[in-house]
């Protein structure tokens, strides 16, 4: 590919030839803009409409073209025009044929271009193709398939030579990707559209600036944590001058409230980065700084910068806004090696889930604030992002704003052959190896040409999304690590390009010879296992270290969804085909160890329903010790990501909430445990602990505990006073008193300030039974059980009716919140109520919605207040059904 200096000088000459036959017209006026290209576009199959140019031009049979999602895949496009019945349902999926697919696919559109200026400069931006283009503007080839490939480089096209004033013609051929080819996958989450995500999935973008623009701009800034008064800022704008001749411009830059200006020559075709410190302005000495803080620390403060380019008239010639945010990153590994974070000088867990992107790369910016509300809402404060993706910048404003840190890096993906469309031959026996010791001897052995892509693609995203205060870290690998060449070229690019940003060899537990141990480990599991396993484990998945990812498995939606993704037909019972293929992949495409720990534990579901809300007592039973036994750990577990958050598809596995927005009881587990006051129940010891996990010390204090058995009697209470205790800080107070001869006890624990209201709860349900774990037949993704917990008397529980209020509290933008009461005027126990927002006719859930509490238990004569928030525009009723399965409707 030529280099941007020969392409504008080529340009530049064809320039000159335009002017002397004055085929364009000059105008004073100098249209600085950036637009967007994501709408009007169309599609069609080279199969259908040919290879070349003119004759696709002149196909306008217009049943031939559909209309094209940018950001998007080809079968995305296809499914939105109807092409497909939503591959969503049932197995629709494998009917997609893929030689639709195989050859390549062409995107049209159409550009009005208005007051073109001969001393104006037009790029084309493409931020992301999978995965060979040729683009041609004008029937003029702009950039062919070999120069522009790989789904995460990101080009710069100067386009001034072909463009032209009125309607212009934007031409696009995508080729498919091929065996071996790095893009992005979905791995053993979801199946793999026949398409193989060929599309245009993120931006294009046309620039027009003058003769002098700007290529970049990074803001970093430094403080002494120790001392937050003054915070150093540092601005570096990336200039280039596409003109045959010297400029004068005048760079003004204004940032955090402060004007700046330099006055500069660039030479002719020159490329300059000019840096603005505090040598020569001092007034980047930023006095009293508002820092960004994380979710559960502090505000996410964000400040704005604006650089206006002027040439030596005077006149603007060009202009970029971004935000920023004043924050400092430091990490290192603890006295058993496992990887640490400070944010601001202080210590901070990483609470975070496994974010993915829709199944078919589509742009939805409201489901995406959505989900980033639902991760604020639980206390998380980080996301795993497995392969950089997202369609644009809009996800990590979207986590800057809500204070959600981001690791992204490169997926797993690109590190087995099998999923390179490469065999896979793995020994007998090898299947349960260590994922370090796989990757050394079965993963993808790097070429050179793919090393130096692979840097290419870390230079882009890095330069890409660098002024995002949310980018945590940057890891370099999943399931393997980069070679040290590769890893030295990473460490090489963040040293140029965002030295504020530290840099991970990999999510597995790898030892680099250059930048040493990672400090992280990927042992599982990824499937069920009991409360007790994450206390209990020493040696896997338990809360020690850094688990990049793990969690306890499935976790079955409520019932409305099953219902959207499983036809009747196949909807009971539960385990057969079509519930295993909107399962996971490989190890992952079944549900029988889920749904057995759900018998025996809960016993057998005579219907869809009835296990549609037993699954909720699992999911909410499992996942939040997974996450209190990292709080309660936090001195030695640095972090957990819970695999996953979100899913790209409709499924039954690794979701907090569903594809649909629909919050499980794994939602409310992880939201209870992540508490910034935490009153915990550790299910190995058996005893209370309280965590402080707040910047401030805990002063005249209470903590309450509570016993109740079946009969709904107290057998055990004690009040435990909280005189003071250290912010970040966790202790162990008692052990719970046995329930001598009980089957089951429920635990219910409240943290009291000093006017006797509740700052913090818990509600446990123990069985005398003792789950058992059988260590000595773990595999790579689970230990399975020996013996389970018994629960079966809790479907012995009266009924309890509960009176409920509905208040209408007040608009939040689009949103309406309301205020709900549940009072329980009994002297009986009402356990694990479910709450769903249901639209008039009941047919449905109302989404998205954020409830203050759900699957929530009410002790005798107990009142509670929550609030749900939910669209405005819909009249919305509620659902409650409780653990006898009764249903209600308020």
């Amino acid at each position: 590919m030529m280099s941007f200096s020969t392409a504008l000088r080529l340009q530049l000459g064809f320039l000159f030839c335009l002017l002397t036959a004055s085929c364009r017209q000059a105008s004073t006026a100098l249209p600085i803009a950036e637009n967007v290209l994501d709408s009007g576009w169309v599609m069609a199959s080279s199969q259908v409409v040919g290879s070349e140019v003119k004759e696709v031009l002149a196909h306008v049979v217009e049943r031939d073209w559909y209309p094209a999602l940018v950001p998007g895949t080809v079968l995305g496009a296809l499914v939105e025009a109807g092409v497909y019945p939503d591959p969503f349902i049932g197995t629709r999926m494998d009917s997609i044929p893929a030689q639709v697919f195989q050859s390549p696919w062409w995107f049209k559109k159409s550009l009005y271009i208005h007051n073109l200026n001969s001393e104006e400069q037009v790029i084309l931006y493409l931020d992301g193709i999978n995965y060979r283009a040729d683009i041609w503007l004008n029937q003029q080839l702009i950039a062919d398939k070999d120069s522009i490939y790989g789904a995460f480089r990101q080009f710069a096209l100067p386009v001034s030579r072909a463009i032209k004033e009125g309607e212009n013609q934007l031409l696009i051929k995508i080729y498919p990707p091929q065996v071996r080819d790095f893009y992005m996958g979905f791995v053993d989450w979801a199946p793999t559209p026949a398409d193989h995500f060929m599309g245009i999935f993120r931006d294009i973008r046309l620039k027009r600036s003058g003769s002098v623009f700007i290529e970049d701009v990074f803001v970093e800034s430094d403080f002494d944590v120790c001392d937050t008064s003054n915070a150093e800022l540092k601005a570096q704008v990336a200039l280039r001058n596409a003109s045959d001749r010297p400029e004068q411009i005048t760079l003004a830059l204004r940032i955090a409230g402060q004007q700046l200006k330099k006055q500069i020559v660039l030479e002719p075709f020159a490329h300059r980065i000019v840096s603005f410190d505090d040598r020569d302005f001092p007034q980047l000495q930023i006095k009293n700084p508002k820092l960004w803080w994380p979710n559960g620390l502090g505000a996410p403060s964000l400040y704005k910068a604006a650089v206006k380019l002027y040439n030596k008239n005077q006149e603007l010639s060009d202009s970029n806004y971004l935000t920023f945010g004043i924050r400092k990153i430091e990490t290192y590994r603890n006295s058993n090696q496992g990887r640490h974070y400070k944010i601001n000088g202080r210590d901070i867990l990483i609470k975070a889930a496994g974010w993915v992107d829709d199944l078919f790369l589509r742009y939805l910016p409201d489901k995406d604030h959505a989900q980033i509300q639902y991760v604020h809402d639980m206390g998380l404060n980080a996301l795993r992002l497995e392969g950089v993706w997202a369609n644009n910048q809009h996800l990590y404003d979207l986590c800057d704003q809500y204070g959600i840190l981001v690791m992204p890096g490169w997926s797993c993906q690109w590190e087995w052959p099998d999923y390179l469309g490469l065999p896979l031959e793995m020994k007998a026996g090898d299947e349960n190896l260590p994922i370090n010791e796989g990757v050394e001897r079965y993963a993808i052995k790097l070429m050179p040409k793919e090393k130096d892509l692979l840097a290419t693609y870390f230079r882009d995203q890095v330069k890409w999304l660098r002024n995002h205060p949310s980018i945590l870290t940057w890891l370099g690998g999943s399931d393997a690590m980069p070679p040290p060449d590769l890893e030295q070229r990473y460490l090489d690019t963040l040293a140029q390009y965002a030295p504020t940003t530290p840099f991970l060899i990999s999510a597995g537990e790898f030892t680099s010879t250059i930048s040493g141990k990672s400090g992280m480990k990927m042992n599982g599991p990824y499937q069920y296992v009991p409360p007790v396993y994450w206390y209990e484990d020493k040696k896997l998945g338990g809360a020690y270290g850094f688990n990049s990812e793990v969690g306890p498995g499935p976790q079955i939606p409520p019932i409305k969804s099953i219902e959207k993704m499983i036809p009747p037909a196949y909807r009971w019972p539960a385990d057969n085909a079509v519930w295993n293929y909107h399962s996971g992949r490989k190890d992952f495409a079944s549900l029988s160890i889920y749904l057995e720990a759900l018998q025996k534990r809960y016993g057998p579901s005579p219907n869809l329903a009835t296990l549609a809300f037993k699954a909720q007592l699992l999911n909410y039973e499992a996942i939040r010790p997974m996450f209190e036994a990292h709080v309660m750990n936090r001195k030695q577990a640095g972090g957990v990501v819970q695999w996953m958050l979100n899913s790209p598809w409709p499924e039954f596995y690794w979701q907090l909430y569903d594809y649909y927005l629909m919050p499980n009881a794994a939602y409310f587990g992880t939201k209870k445990a992540l508490q910034p006051i935490l009153p915990l129940y550790n299910y190995h010891d058996r005893s209370i602990y309280l965590s402080n996990d707040t910047r401030q010390d805990l002063r005249k204090h209470q903590l309450l505990v509570q016993v109740y058995n079946l009969q709904s009697q107290l057998i055990s209470r004690q009040v435990i006073p909280i005189d003071q205790m250290k912010a970040n800080h966790v202790v162990k107070l008692i052990k719970v008193p046995s329930g001598k001869q009980e089957p089951v006890v429920f635990l219910h624990l409240a943290v009291l300030n000093e006017h006797g209201q509740t700052v913090a709860d818990n509600f446990y349900w123990l069985s005398a039974q003792m789950d058992r774990l059988d260590w000595n037949t773990y595999s790579w993704f689970y230990t399975p059980s020996k013996e389970f917990a018994n629960f079966r008397p809790l479907s012995e529980l009266p009924p309890v009716k509960l009176e409920m209020a509905k208040k209408f509290l007040r608009n939040e933008g689009a949103y309406q919140v309301w205020q709900i009461t549940l009072k329980n005027t009994s002297d009986k126990l009402s356990f694990f109520n479910e709450l769903q927002l249901m639209n008039e006719s009941l047919t449905d859930n109302v989404l998205p919605v954020l409830w203050s509490d759900n699957y929530l238990s009410l002790l005798p004569y107990e009142v509670k207040m929550i609030t749900v928030r939910y669209p405005e525009d819909q009249n919305a009723r509620i659902q409650l059904q409780s653990v006898n399965g009764e249903v209600k409707i308020f």
